[in-house]
Formats: structure tokens, sequence, C-alpha cells
């Protein structure tokens, strides 16, 4: 790939978006982090991460840049996450859409397939907000205005498009007051610089070559805690889905956005040929999913309880009434919440069993934020499982039956329930079932994250798992039960002991020491760039908030991420990996 060049094909083009995914990925912990809005989900940097996979999976290998661009953006409509990938997701569709038929393009039909990402963008999100990514991708097309394109490389023009887009990142806390406010810029919009400056670098060796954060601002600790407007909306269900359309259905997006903004509020809504992908916030997602139902068959779905991730109550909300499901109101009473709750699985499962997968997921893990984390990931089935409490193999059995797959990927997550998994797999059916040799979280974690979209190559899809989970270094903290001496450590009863991989190298009467005395003990720890934790349910936020600032400042180059997983025997179990 030259410098010089004055169009781009498929090829290069390929290897642009893999450079900026990498880029994406270094920096995924920190524009999650950017989240300021009321719902702490701080996810978006994930979410765009895993729809970029996702269509980088499903992308053609053509010179062609046409075909190359329409399977990168089916792929992601197809992976994408959350608002900001539907956003992401949206823009590619847009460009797609432009250079559909081109082989190469110049950098004046490339403006123009950026001018149509962002009016595809705008049009999918039923009520735009300024100061965020949309904002970010419109300035940065317009930014050519008056500017002669015909003298340009093509790299020269991305080199001025990310200049373009880093000013409008900029100005973004202006259009949004709650991001003036904390000090940050729109975190969406700062993935997407992020991918950008990766795209261009692949091509021009030096052009951003500092690796390091240039400034983007986090919010202060506990910035979160936002006292809320007495008239502001309630959050509700966070409820997604993807449908593939019945035959000879036309264009209902209009229709279906009328439906959802009856139901609920953040409506986004898209419709590609024969796919339709939604996002609402309401207090009826059964009600929803029942409703689009009788459009098509559900390729995927999620549901999230807003509420509870905020923090809020139905007491907070005194101004709702107090009703079933369906009736639009809040579950202010136990028994009902739980009633929902119960339906909502019921429904969940009922899904699961009625959408073919090429491959499906399953995984044994422990913690309701652990668990979360797998599903979110696209894990269908999750065993509630692990050290103490292993999972037979009639479990494994079971969850197999309930899933219609050509291929099952299995993580067990657990050297001792590896064999339960393996028996199960006999049972069922060798030929269909393929266990990951995972032992803990961690492995299981990174696993997924390499889990791809193109779910009917069982056999990459499984290499690629593989390549995740090796490399992974786990470290265990918990407490000792008795006084003890092993492995020439010794430690007293209640003292927390740190294993990593299979052997306890020290224990220490403080949570935190005890951490730090095992994270020294990683010989090529300086060799590594990600570390994750995940928080056990008996470890205070400000713990693991002193602990997270310790490893950043000891070991400056690890991005480090942080999941609330509530399992149970461990208090950290930390995943480290290369």
């Amino acid at each position: 790939m030259q410098a010089g060049e004055l169009k781009i094909d498929g090829k290069m083009m390929a290897a642009c978006v893999k450079a900026g995914a990498l880029r994406l990925e270094k920096n995924e912990a920190l524009i999650n982090q950017l989240n300021v809005f009321p719902v702490p989900d701080g996810d978006t940097g994930s979410n765009m991460l895993t729809t970029l996979r996702g269509g980088i999976s499903a992308a053609k290998n053509t010179d062609d840049l046409g075909e190359y661009m329409g399977s990168l953006s089916m792929g992601m409509l197809f992976g994408a996450r959350g608002n900001s990938g539907v956003i992401f997701s949206q823009i590619f569709s847009g460009i797609a859409d432009k250079l559909k038929g081109k082989a190469s393009a110049t950098p004046a039909e490339m403006l123009e397939a950026l001018e149509n990402g962002s009016k595809v963008a705008y049009s999918s999100v039923v009520s735009p907000t300024e100061g965020t990514i949309l904002t970010v991708v419109r300035e940065g097309a317009e930014g050519f205005s008056g500017n002669g394109l015909e003298n340009l490389t093509i790299w020269d023009f991305f080199r001025i498009y990310i200049e373009n887009i880093k000013e409008a990142l900029g100005r973004t806390p202006d259009l949004l007051p709650i991001l003036k406010s904390a000090g940050v810029v729109d975190s969406g919009g700062y993935g997407f610089v992020k991918f950008f400056e990766g795209f261009t670098e692949a091509a021009v060796s030096g052009l951003v070559s500092d690796m390091e954060e240039d400034g983007a601002a986090l919010p202060a600790a506990g910035f979160n805690k936002w006292i809320e407007d007495e008239n502001e909306e309630p959050f509700g269900f966070c409820t997604e889905c993807i449908i593939t359309l019945n035959e000879g259905t036309g264009n209902i997006r209009g229709e279906v956005v009328a439906y959802l903004e009856s139901m609920g509020q953040s409506v986004v809504c898209v419709q590609r040929e024969n796919i339709l992908k939604l996002h609402v916030h309401t207090y009826s997602p059964l009600d929803v999913l029942t409703h689009m139902h009788s459009y098509g068959e559900f390729y995927n779905v999620k549901i999230e309880n807003m509420d509870a991730m905020s923090g809020r109550t139905g007491e907070d909300k005194k101004d709702k009434k107090n009703a079933a499901p369906g009736e639009g109101g809040i579950l202010t009473d136990e028994n009902a919440a739980g009633e929902l709750k119960a339906l909502m699985l019921k429904k969940q499962e009922e899904m699961v069993r009625e959408i073919h997968h090429g491959i499906a997921y399953v995984a044994v893990a422990n913690g309701e934020g652990v668990i979360k984390a797998f599903k979110d990931f696209g894990c269908e089935i999750v065993l509630n499982g692990g050290q103490t409490m292993n999972t037979s193999v009639e479990e494994f059995v079971e969850a197999f039956n309930r899933l219609d797959a050509e291929h099952i990927i299995v993580m067990p997550n657990n050297s001792n329930i590896e064999a339960a998994a393996i028996q199960a797999a006999m049972i069922y059916g060798s030929d269909k079932v393929m266990i990951l040799p995972t032992k803990s979280i961690a492995e299981g974690y990174f696993a997924m994250s390499m889990s791809i979209t193109d779910r009917y190559e069982a056999d990459k899809v499984y290499s690629l798992m593989k390549q995740g989970c090796e490399g992974v270094d786990t470290i265990w903290i918990s407490k000792a039960i008795r006084d003890a001496r092993v492995e020439n450590v010794e430690c007293r009863e209640g003292d927390y002991l740190a294993l990593h991989g299979k052997s306890i190298v020290a224990a220490d009467p403080d949570r935190l020491s005890a951490v730090k005395k095992v994270l020294e003990s990683v010989e090529d720890i300086e060799d590594k760039y990600v570390l994750l934790i995940f928080k056990g349910q008996s470890v205070t936020d400000e713990e693991c908030e002193e602990l997270q600032e310790y490893i950043e400042d000891t070991y400056d180059w690890l991005d480090v991420g942080i999941i609330d997983g509530g399992q149970e025997v461990y208090d950290f179990v930390i995943g480290i990996t290369g």
C-alpha cells in the first residue's frame, strides 16, 4: 500500500478497517469510562468494538470495494450492540450504499460516501442528539467544504478527515451541556476518532505514531451520581432485537417506529432489506417482543433492566402507577417484579429454542455480573456454576437440548468442570459439541471476545476463541479457611491467598496487598496490554477503585477494565493478556 494512491480498493479498505479495529480495541476501556449519562452502562467502547468485529468477520476477501463494504456493513448490522453500535453500523451502511458497484473509490467518491453515512445514521435515530457521534461524522464531511479534492491522494483525504473529526469532537461539550459539566468529550465520537486514527495509520506510516491517549478528560470519581430532575422520564428495560422479516414484507420502518414511540423512548430502528433491528427503552418489553414477533423470526434478543443498573427504584418514581406487565407502569411490588423477570426469562428461553444458530455458545459462570458479561458477548446459555458448585453432565446435556444449532462451543471456565462437559458432549453428540478448555472466567471472557458472527465456520471460530484464551494469566484472590503452609507460602485463617495459575504465590492479611504481591510475580507482565478485574461480591467499590489506581500507576502500559462480577468464592478474579 503506497501513500501516493489516488484510489482505495477492497483489499486496502480491509487492511485499514482492521487497523482501525486494533486502535479501537486499545482504547475500549477509556471509551467505556467516558460515559457520563444517567444510566451508567459504560459500554460504548465495547459496543462499538463488538459491532466492528462482527463486520470484519463477515466481510468478503475481495479487491472489489463495493462488495467488501456491503458485506462489512451487513456484518456490522448483525453484530451491532447498544445505541452506539447501531449508529456505528448505520454510518457504514450509508457508506456502503454509495460505494455499491464501485471496484475502488477516489477522494471525491469517499466524501460522498461519508456524507451518506452521516445521513443514514441520522435517519436511524428517531430523535437525533447533537454533541454525539452523529455530529462528529457530519462535521467531519462538512469540513471539506471549499477544499479542492482533485489534487488529493486518498491518504491525504483521510488525513484531513481525521483533523476534521477531531475538531468536531472537541466541540461536542459545547453542544451537550452534560459533557461540558463533566469535562469530557462524547464517548461515541471519541471512539469514532480512534477508529479512523488506526484506519489511516495503516496507510501512512507515522501519521498517528503516539499510541497514548491524547488528553480526553475523564469524569471525576462518583460523577455519575446525578441529581435527577423530577420530570425526567424513567429508564425501564433496554430492549433490542434483530428480526428476519417474513417473505414479502416491504418497508415497515415507519410503522414500527410509530409503535415503538407509543411504547417507550430512545427509539432506534433500522431496516435493511429483510433485516430489521430495533432499540427501545420501555416498561413493557414482553409486549414489544410479542408485537414484533408477528413480523418475522427473531435472530437475536437482549433485555436489560436499566432501573436496576441506575440504582433507581419504584419509590423514586411515585408519579408512575404500579402496573402489571403490558400496562406501561413501574413495578414497585417485589412479587410483580419477580413475575415479570420470570416471564422474561421464559420468553427468552423460548426464543433461544426458536432461533437456529450456526454456532451457539454455552458457558459456566457464577455471579450476576459475570453471567451478564457472557450474555452480552453473545453467549446463548450461561449455566450458574463454578467453584464449589460444579456443573453436572445432566445440566450440560439439558442446555444442549435447549439449543437449535449446527455446532455448540462450550466454555467450562474451570478445570474441575471440563470433564463433565466432555462427557456431556459424548452423550449429546461429540460431532456437534466443541469443548474449549477454558480454566477460568477470565479465559472464557477473552475467548468470547474473539467469537465472530461468521457462525457457520465452526473450526475457524473455535480456533480464534482458542487463541483468545491462550496466554491469559489468571489471578485469584480468596480467604484462607485455615492455617496452612502450601508451596512455601505460609498463611493464617482469614488471610487473603493470591493464586497465579495453579500456584499459591502470596498470603497477606490485607486483600489489596495480596493482589500487589501476586502482580509482582507475573514475569512477563511487561509484554501484556490488557488487565481485566472481576470484582467479587464482598469487595467494596472503594477498594476496587484503589486497586485500579494502583495498577494504572504502577503498570501504566496496561489497559485496565473492571466488571462488577458478584462472584461468591473469589474476591477478585483477574485476567491479564497480551
